[in-house]
C-alpha cells in the first residue's frame, strides 16, 4: 500500500539544509553581540551615575568651606572674594558639564532600549517569526496609501462620502414641470391626438392636459413612428406625484395606436397592484375605448376564475384558441393564474406592457414569454425579425425605485426616465444643486398640505374624533389604519361617537368581500359615506372625487406608505390636506422618515383630549365596544360550529347512500 504515502520534502538538498543552519548560526551570534553590548552600555550608564554622586557631594563640601571661611575671615575680603569669583566659575561649568552628561546618560538608555528591541526582534527572527511591530506599521501605511482599514487598526484621516453611481437614464432624465397649470390646451395636441379622442375628452369635461400627459404622449407619438419603420422601443419610466394624471397618460396614446386593428389580439397588458385600483383602471379604459372597436379585459378576482376565461378567450368549433380582448387589466396574482392555467392565453402579439405603481416588486414579470419577460441582445440579425421584437415597457409611479435589483427583475430595454422636480425655474436647471439624487423623490403636490397632531396612545380615538369635528358641516374624509382589525374596531367606535351629528362612517378592508368593497366605495364616492376608515388597500393610484381630508390614524411602516396615502388628496390641481396621528415614541420616527426622503417636516400640534373625551364619555363607550366586539366573535365561532356541523351531516349521509 506504500503506493498512496507521498513524501512532501523528498526534493530538498542538501545544500539548502546547510544554508539553513548557517543562517540560524548567525542570527545566534548577533544575538550573543547585542547582549555583550547592552551589558557595556549598563556599565558605562553606572559609571556615570557614580561620577554625578561624587561631583555633588565635593560641591556641596566646597560651599559648606565657603560659609566658614566667611565667618572666621571678615579681614581677608579680597582674598575670600577671588575665592568666591573662583568657586563660581567652577559652578557654572560645573552645571554645564552636568547637562552634557545628563545628555549622555538619555542617549545610552535610548541605546539600551533600542538594543532591547534589537534583541526582541532578532529572537523573533530565530523562531521564524515576523516583527509584529514592524508589520502593523507598515500595513498602516499601505492602508492609507490605499484608503482601505486593516481590522484592528484606526484609519488616521476621514474618509470620504461614497456617492451612489446611478446609470445615465436615471441621472440624466427628461424633465417634467410639477405644475399642473402649466400643460397645453387640447387644441395644441390636434396633430398628435385623433380628433374623436379629443371629443371624447370634452366629454369627460376636459379641456386641457397635465404636464405628464402631455409629455408622455408626444414621446409616445413619436415611438409609434419609430415602430413603423421596424425599430425596437425604447422601454418608458414615469415618476410623478399622485394626482398629476398618469392613467390618461398612457390610455390615450394607446388606444389611439390600437383602434385601427383589424382582429382582436392582445397588444396591451396593464398590470395593477390591487383589484380596486384595476377595477379603476378598467373603467377609464372602457370610457375612451368606447368609440372603437377595441375590448377590454379585466383579470382581477372580482369575477370567478371560469367567468374570466370565457371573457377572454374563446375556442372554435376546430378547437383553436382565439383572443376575444384587445387590452388586459390585471393583478400579478391572477394573472399569473391565467398563465399557468388558461389555454390559448397568448402574448405573441403584445406591443404594451405597462406597470402601474411599478415601486412594487415585479417577480410576476419572469411568468411571462420571452422576448417580453427579458429582452435579448439586439443585433443585426434579430432586429427586423418579429418574433422576438419586445413589448415597450411603460413604467408609472409616484415612488419609482433606485434599486438596481428592483430594476433588474423589468429587464428594460435602454429606457428613458420622465420625472417631475419641484423649483422655482422651469429652464436652465442645475438638477445637482438642487434636487441632489432628486430620481425616484418622494414628491407631493403643491395644493397638498402636511399637517402633524400628537397625542398619548389611550385618547388617538379622542384625537380622530376631535380632527373630524374641527368644520361643520364634516370634509369627505379617508382614514388609513395599518391592519383591517383596527379599521373595524376604529369604525365602530367613530360610528358610536359621531352618531348623534348624522355622520355615515364606513369601512374598508380585505376582510370584506370584494362585492361588499364596491359597494361601500361607491356609497362614499356618491356622498353617502361621510368618513371612510380603511387598511392600505385603498392607499395606491384611487382616484375617489373629493377627498378634503386623509388621516393616517396609524403611522405607515415605510414613507412610500406615507405618499400613496397622502396622495388620495389634493388631486389634479384641487387642494386637499393630509394629517398624522402621533403618539409621543412616534415623533422622532417620523420626523426620520420625512427627513430621509427630503421632504419638510410640519409644525406638530400637542393635543389636551381630557375636557372632549369627558364630553364625550369616552370610557362609557370604550366599555360598549369591547362587548360589541365580544358578541361578534361568538356569533363568529357558532356559524364556523354550523359550518362543521353541516359538512359532517353531508359526508354521513354521502357514506348511507354508498353502503
Amino acid at each position: 500500500m506504500s503506493l498512496f504515502v507521498i513524501n512532501r520534502y523528498e526534493g530538498e538538498s542538501k545544500e539548502e539544509v546547510e544554508n539553513e543552519t548557517n543562517h540560524l548560526s548567525e542570527l545566534l551570534k548577533r544575538i550573543e553581540e547585542r547582549k555583550k553590548q547592552r551589558a557595556a552600555a549598563n556599565n558605562k550608564s553606572i559609571d556615570v551615575d557614580e561620577n554625578l554622586n561624587k561631583h555633588k557631594k565635593k560641591r556641596k563640601k566646597t560651599l559648606l568651606n565657603t560659609d566658614e571661611t566667611n565667618d572666621s575671615h571678615i579681614e581677608i575680603k579680597s582674598e575670600s572674594n577671588e575665592k568666591i569669583n573662583e568657586q563660581t566659575t567652577e559652578m557654572v561649568e560645573t552645571s554645564t558639564k552636568k547637562k552634557k552628561k545628563k545628555k549622555d546618560i538619555e542617549s545610552i538608555h535610548v541605546t539600551a532600549q533600542e538594543n532591547e528591541e534589537l534583541e526582541e526582534k532578532d529572537k523573533n527572527l530565530a523562531n521564524g517569526k515576523e516583527d509584529n511591530n514592524t508589520a502593523n506599521t507598515t500595513e498602516k501605511e499601505i492602508s492609507l496609501q490605499n484608503n482601505f482599514v486593516v481590522l484592528g487598526t484606526k484609519s488616521r484621516k476621514k474618509q470620504r462620502e461614497v456617492k451612489r453611481v446611478l446609470p445615465d437614464w436615471l441621472a440624466h432624465p427628461e424633465v417634467i414641470s410639477a405644475d399642473l397649470n402649466t400643460g397645453p390646451s387640447l387644441e395644441e395636441l390636434n396633430s398628435i391626438l385623433d380628433a374623436k379622442l379629443i371629443e371624447v375628452l370634452k366629454a369627460n369635461g376636459i379641456l386641457k392636459l397635465f404636464p405628464v400627459q402631455s409629455s408622455v404622449i408626444k414621446w409616445l407619438h413619436k415611438c409609434n413612428m419609430d415602430r413603423k419603420l421596424g425599430r425596437w422601443l425604447r422601454d418608458t419610466c414615469v415618476s410623478a406625484p399622485t394626482g398629476s394624471g398618469k392613467t390618461l397618460a398612457y390610455v390615450l396614446p394607446i388606444v389611439q395606436e390600437l383602434q385601427t386593428r383589424l382582429v382582436p389580439k392582445i397588444r396591451c397588458l396593464i398590470v395593477l397592484p390591487v383589484q380596486e385600483l384595476a377595477a379603476q383602471v378598467h373603467k377609464v379604459m372602457i370610457t375612451y375605448t368606447s368609440h372603437t372597436n377595441l375590448k377590454v379585459g379585466l383579470l382581477s378576482g372580482a369575477f370567478s376564475f371560469e367567468q374570466e376565461q370565457s371573457s377572454i378567450i374563446k375556442k372554435t368549433e376546430r378547437g383553436k384558441y382565439l383572443s376575444t380582448v384587445d387590452i388586459i387589466i390585471a393583478t400579478p396574482g391572477r394573472l399569473v393564474d391565467h398563465i399557468l392555467k388558461t389555454p390559448g392565453f397568448s402574448f405573441d402579439s403584445l406591443r404594451f406592457l405597462i406597470i402601474d405603481e411599478a415601486d412594487r416588486a415585479a417577480e410576476w414579470i419572469q411568468y411571462l414569454p420571452e422576448p417580453h419577460s427579458r429582452v435579448p441582445i439586439l443585433t443585426l440579425g434579430n432586429i427586423h425579425s418579429s418574433k422576438v421584437t419586445p413589448a415597450q415597457k411603460l413604467l408609472f409611479s409616484a415612488t419609482l425605485s433606485q434599486d438596481p435589483e428592483k430594476l433588474s427583475w423589468l429587464g428594460l430595454f435602454q429606457p428613458i426616465l420622465f420625472t417631475t422636480v419641484v423649483t422655482d425655474k422651469d429652464t436652465d436647471v442645475n438638477l445637482d444643486k438642487i434636487a441632489g439624487d432628486f430620481v425616484g423623490r418622494y414628491t407631493s403636490p403643491g395644493e397638498l398640505t402636511e399637517l402633524a397632531v400628537e397625542c398619548i396612545a389611550e385618547y388617538k380615538p379622542v384625537a380622530l374624533y376631535q380632527l373630524l369635528t374641527r368644520h361643520d358641516p364634516i370634509s369627505k374624509t379617508l382614514v388609513f389604519t395599518n391592519s383591517g382589525h383596527t379599521a373595524h374596531r376604529l369604525a365602530l367606535l367613530m360610528q358610536s361617537l359621531l352618531s348623534e351629528r348624522n355622520v355615515a362612517v364606513g369601512e374598508l378592508s380585505a376582510q370584506l368581500a370584494s362585492k361588499q368593497r364596491e359597494s361601500v366605495l361607491g356609497k362614499f364616492a356618491s356622498g353617502e359615506i361621510h368618513v371612510l376608515i380603511s387598511s392600505d388597500a385603498l392607499a395606491r393610484g384611487l382616484d375617489i372625487p373629493d377627498v378634503q381630508l386623509v388621516i393616517s390614524y396609524d403611522v405607515p411602516k415605510h414613507i412610500k406608505g406615507y405618499i400613496h396615502r397622502a396622495g388620495r388628496t389634493g388631486r389634479a390641481g384641487k387642494p386637499g390636506v393630509a394629517m398624522s396621528v402621533l403618539t409621543p415614541n412616534q415623533v422622532g420616527i417620523f420626523k426620520q422618515m420625512l427627513s430621509g426622503a427630503h421632504k419638510l417636516v410640519p409644525n406638530i400640534e400637542r393635543m389636551e383630549l381630557n375636557t372632549t373625551a369627558n364630553a364625550v364619555n369616552y370610557q362609557n363607550r370604550l366599555g360598549k365596544l369591547k362587548e360589541i366586539l365580544e358578541k361578534e366573535k361568538n356569533e363568529s365561532l357558532e356559524r364556523m360550529k354550523a359550518v362543521k356541523r353541516r359538512r359532517v351531516t353531508n359526508v354521513t349521509k354521502q357514506n348511507e347512500n354508498i353502503e
